[in-house]
């Protein structure tokens, strides 16, 4: 499950980053993509706890 997670969190970020790059950047799709790396990077440190 955990190599799983971060490979969605690889993805995620790889879309943040090129939105990010973008001449005129969606604001709201970065702020939802920025969002949803935080929630990853909280699961994978759950798996780290364990």
């Amino acid at each position: 499950m955990f190599n799983i997670i971060r490979q969605e969190q690889r993805e995620v970020e790889d879309e943040l980053e090129k939105e990010e790059r973008r001449t005129a950047p969606d604001v709201g799709r970065v702020v939802a993509l920025q969002r949803e790396v935080t929630d990853l990077r909280r699961e994978l440190e759950h798996y780290s706890d364990v």
